[in-house]
């Protein structure tokens, strides 16, 4: 004979099962809040503890350049600011710095947002050849341009609607990584480098060999010359002393372009960017400190400053 359980005990069994269910339910999601709570104070105390580490390498950083400055023949300030980076490595340390560090002296790079057409085209031109330059420079300068009206070789809002991408800015670029978003620039990001959106006029002192090659009137042997004369510690401070060192033809060519190069030029740096990126926890939590450090007499002095 068989025996039936009463059905307000299955009812009970059924609920007991349903509040089982619930309670572990609602212990698994309480400990996974937990867990995220638990990771998400973890981060944020590494990341506290890569910003400080980040600000006292940019205090170190300070410290050794002003030991450089101070520790030299006064009459030498200016040889030991063109080089500040060098002069910050030779400073002995009592404890090695804890960050990834970069000093970058402003005129460097050319500038996307100032620098007029045929500096653009003269660069891209060196770097791609003739037809590439070209479409690149063009890109460029519709992108940072007014209208909607594109140039010979560029793209405009039509062209990037068609291939949905965003409308250019037609302002200037907020960042160098903005390059991204022109057509072609993305092919060419080992140019970047060369790049900025830092105002600047050329560091004479301090520009690598593809952006002197884009000044007006230097040939290859001006540039060449130049960076001979760097590599031996020696400075030309005017153009004069660097045309009595060329054949006629360079000399003939700088000639022809001084009243541009007055303006685009500079024997020294009026400034450095001081890059420091520090690391903490694991996972590794990074934080980018960059700073502008400009000088006063013996001393460098902070101008502007970006935390990421």
């Amino acid at each position: 004979m068989t025996r039936r359980m009463p059905l307000r005990n299955g009812f009970a069994l059924a609920a007991v099962l349903w509040v089982l269910t619930m309670a572990s339910i609602l212990a698994a999601g309480t400990a996974l809040v937990g867990r995220s709570a638990f990771a998400a104070a973890r981060n944020r105390v590494n990341q506290e503890r890569a910003y400080w580490t980040a600000e006292g390498c940019v205090a170190e950083v300070r410290a050794l350049a002003d030991v450089a400055l101070s520790s030299g023949d006064p009459s030498q300030l200016s040889q030991v600011w063109r080089s500040l980076d060098r002069a910050v490595d030779s400073v002995p340390l009592l404890v090695p710095l804890r960050c990834e560090i970069s000093l970058t002296a402003l005129g460097s790079a050319i500038d996307l947002n100032s620098s007029n057409d045929v500096m653009l085209r003269k660069f891209f031109r060196n770097a791609v050849g003739v037809v590439d330059g070209d479409a690149l420079t063009d890109a460029l300068l519709d992108w940072r341009d007014a209208d909607d009206d594109p140039r010979a070789g560029g793209a405009e809002r039509a062209w990037y609607d068609a291939n949905l991408q965003p409308a250019p800015r037609n302002d200037s670029l907020a960042s160098v990584q903005e390059l991204a978003l022109v057509r072609g620039m993305s092919a060419h990001d080992d140019l970047w480098p060369y790049l900025t959106v830092e105002p600047s006029r050329i560091c004479l002192a301090t520009a690598p060999a593809p952006v002197l090659a884009a000044l007006p009137g230097f040939l290859d042997e001006t540039v060449t010359k130049l960076l001979a004369e760097r590599a031996r510690g020696t400075f030309l401070n005017n153009f004069g002393t660097l045309q009595s060192e060329l054949s006629a033809t360079a000399a003939d060519s700088l000639q022809a372009h001084l009243p541009e190069l007055a303006a685009l030029t500079t024997s020294d740096p009026a400034g450095w960017t001081l890059t420091v990126r520090a690391h903490s926890g694991t996972p590794s939590v990074q934080v980018s400190t960059e700073v502008r450090l400009d000088r006063v007499g013996k001393h460098t002095i902070i101008l502007r400053r970006q935390t990421q």
